[in-house]
């Protein structure tokens, strides 16, 4: 692993100051993408004809459901990779932190 150096902590401060209003977008992106699963699903699910189990299993397969979890799982992989570089930069702040109290004792 690299050095942790000032500048190194510097940027990842920088990252998260940076990213803070991208984070939050993400989020609500992701919470948008999952509303609008079930809509579709609602929607479908009332338009078609059959048994309960019949409706629940054309809304599943429905090209607009299809569509909506493609959009959800994309969803989920922009935020989880957002928020994992965040921590990563969470992690070397931290590191800094310690290797610098420990040069003070």
């Amino acid at each position: 692993m690299s050095e942790i150096t000032q500048d190194r902590m510097e940027a990842a401060l920088h990252y998260l100051g940076e990213t803070d209003a991208v984070f939050s977008l993400e989020k609500a992106d992701l919470e948008r993408s999952e509303i609008s699963r079930k809509r579709v699903r609602a929607r479908v699910f009332l338009t078609e004809v059959g048994t309960v189990a019949e409706r629940q299993a054309k809304a599943e397969i429905h090209e607009d459901a299809v569509t909506a979890d493609d959009r959800y799982i994309g969803c989920i992989e922009s935020f989880e990779t957002l928020k994992a570089r965040r921590q990563r930069a969470e992690i070397v702040i931290e590191v800094w932190r310690s290797i610098n109290a420990n040069r003070r004792k």
